[in-house]
């Protein structure tokens, strides 16, 4: 978990996109139908965060290891390089979390990270929940910088996270226990078994009202707003808005309990999809 501090070389207020779910690579991205959109929002933005799940890798069609991998880099280095003034900030998903990745993640970063884009305190040193780590990093967002690896990152009074923490509870050892279901390779017969019964579902639409069942708008809300705050202080502290992915279900600014909550949907089939698009001032 991380800050974002504004530099004095951008504007105030920043433009922020969040773009998260589009599960490239497997059968039931619809990448192309959304391309335009995409590219709307990242050339309207200051700040572009892949908001997690943009690979699919267990159930890749290119197949598994490095010949998925490589291709991950490629596409972020296409943006990248197109855009080599933007900041771009990778937030990890349960479908791209695995540990190979983030090493090529932070391979491909490492060129666009300055020793002076990263520091860190530890101003909470009283914190009463002794369970989570205090310490507060603060990550420059320098015209140019890559930042890679977080699973929440905050921006002024915006908090932004792929969204899969509410299925691993309050601890982190929870999560990773939850995203180590989509640690297979496709090549493994059960992977292959899920990804053709997931196709079947799809098709028949059922995902949507499994999605409905599972994620309902309020329920998902608070659940993301009490993890939100079991977290140390400076991450949630006066927070409005939070912007999250990974339920497949487009929010636009849903107001409950004082913050409001937004998600992009899914670049997939029969999914809404909506990259979203806020503009973040720094009060301080």
């Amino acid at each position: 978990m991380a800050e974002l501090v504004t530099d004095p070389d951008l504007v105030d207020p920043v433009r922020l996109a969040f773009v998260s779910d589009l599960h490239l690579f497997s059968s039931r991205c619809h990448y192309e139908r959304h391309e335009a959109t995409i590219r709307r929002a990242v050339e309207a933005s200051d700040v572009c965060v892949w908001g997690g799940d943009l690979f699919d890798f267990c159930w890749s069609r290119l197949g598994g290891g490095d010949v998925s991998r490589r291709a991950a880099i490629d596409w972020l280095e296409a943006w990248r390089s197109e855009f080599p003034e933007k900041i771009f900030v990778y937030l990890s998903g349960n479908h791209d979390a695995q540990a190979s990745f983030r090493d090529s993640l932070e391979e491909w970063a490492r060129p666009h990270f300055q020793s002076d884009d990263f520091q860190s305190s530890d101003p909470h040193q009283g914190d009463q929940n002794a369970a989570v780590p205090a310490q507060h990093i603060r990550l420059r967002m320098r015209p140019g910088a890559v930042h890679v690896g977080w699973d929440a990152i905050r921006l002024a009074d915006t908090l932004m996270v792929h969204g899969d923490v509410i299925e691993g509870g309050r601890y982190s050892a929870g999560l990773d226990q939850y995203r180590n279901r989509w640690a297979h390779e496709p090549a493994t017969s059960p992977a292959n078994l899920q990804n053709g019964l997931y196709d079947a579902a799809v098709t028949a639409r059922l995902h949507l009202a499994a999605a409905g069942v599972v994620h309902r708008r309020r329920s998902t809300c608070l659940r993301l707003l009490h993890w939100a705050r079991q977290q140390p202080h400076w991450l949630h502290h006066d927070i409005q808005r939070m912007v999250f992915g990974h339920t497949h279900r487009c929010l636009s600014g849903v107001h409950v309990a004082g913050i409001d909550f937004y998600n992009g949907g899914a670049a997939v089939k029969h999914v809404k999809f909506e990259p979203v698009v806020l503009s973040v001032a720094d009060h301080e």
